[in-house]
């Protein structure tokens, strides 16, 4: 049996009713876009129009506007400001490592320039006139080329550090500090070049979205602690399932995205069906109950042309039959 241990934290009784007021505020907010989310969607679909995200953000933010209040517009507000602060964070993580790459760069040579300079001033003064004085010479020159090595030895090691702490700094940008598996910036990194590499061919790669079914209600039921945990095991679990070439990332919320890389139809229903039995079959406790948890998968395959809205968008179509059909179910979308 499978078991994720969380501890609950004690809270004095003030704390847990501002919890409260905030959580119901939350619920309302949550309510809202979705019911914003629904009309969208059901316009798209009477218009017969394709849910593509410029599409869809042209018909939301339509409506958004025309039915928004002092609550959404703030809550808003507080989201904008906390994605451009998060944004201008990451480019201040890009200028800093920069700034240290230019810096390491100049230090690890700033030796060997020295050194070579000293040689070439040696080399100038070589003697001509005695045997003696010229073996004098080349003794010295050994001892400077000696010297030279020893500084490329420490320029090497100081450009290995380097190039350790841009590879970390990167993969900070790149994942997902919860679940520990990789973030949206890192699925479009990795993925992108390759759909543009594959645009004139069919590439054998398979884009499985995953959303885990009821996680507002877990949320409600158990609390926000519990839905991280559950968050986590579930990413991991779909890791460990999966090749060393294949990907996984969270897409958002409580939606993933696996990459599967030479991968045909046959093959993708049947990863994407074992990973559902693994998740249903799993068996997790929080406080002494057992929390039943279910996913919905949407299944696509890469056609010759796609873009990666096209890939992106098929899979959304495949996870949303999922969740119209009961949901806890794989489906495949491939046309």
């Amino acid at each position: 049996m499978t078991q994720i241990e969380i501890v609950d934290a004690k809270m004095v009784q003030s704390s847990q009713k501002e919890e409260n007021v905030e959580r119901m505020e939350n619920t309302t907010i949550y309510q809202k876009i979705l019911e914003i989310h629904d009309h969208a969607m059901g316009v798209l679909r009477s218009m017969r129009i394709p849910p593509y995200p410029s599409q869809y953000k042209k018909f939301f933010d339509q409506l958004f506007l025309e039915i928004t209040d002092e609550q959404l517009r703030k809550d808003q507000e507080n989201v904008d400001h906390k994605a451009l602060s998060d944004s201008k964070e990451d480019v201040t993580k890009y200028l800093d490592m920069v700034e240290h790459s230019v810096v390491s760069f100049i230090e690890s040579h700033s030796g060997i320039a020295s050194i070579a300079q000293m040689q070439r001033q040696y080399i100038d003064s070589a003697p001509s006139d005695s045997v003696e004085k010229f073996v004098t010479f080349v003794e010295g020159l050994n001892t400077l080329n000696q010297t030279m090595s020893n500084e490329l030895d420490k320029a090497q090691s100081q450009i290995d550090h380097l190039t350790k702490e841009l590879h970390e700094a990167r993969s900070s940008l790149t994942a997902d500090p919860l679940t520990k598996v990789g973030n949206r910036q890192g699925f479009n990194e990795d993925i992108e070049p390759t759909i543009e590499a594959g645009a004139n061919k069919t590439l054998s790669l398979v884009l499985l979205m995953i959303d885990v079914d009821n996680f507002k209600f877990l949320n409600d039921e158990y609390g926000y602690v519990a839905g991280d945990k559950v968050l986590y095991f579930i990413a991991q679990t779909i890791k460990g399932m999966i090749r060393t070439a294949d990907k996984v990332y969270r897409y958002g919320g409580e939606e993933f995205a696996v990459v599967l890389n030479r991968c045909d139809v046959t093959q993708a229903q049947s990863i994407a069906d074992k990973i559902r039995v693994k998740i249903e079959q799993s068996r997790l406790m929080y406080s002494g109950k057992d929390v039943h948890i279910t996913i919905s998968v949407g299944v696509t395959i890469h056609q010759q042309g796609d873009t990666l809205e096209d890939l992106i968008g098929r899979a959304d179509k495949a996870l949303y039959c999922a969740k119209k059909s009961n949901k806890n179910c794989a489906v495949l979308f491939d046309w």
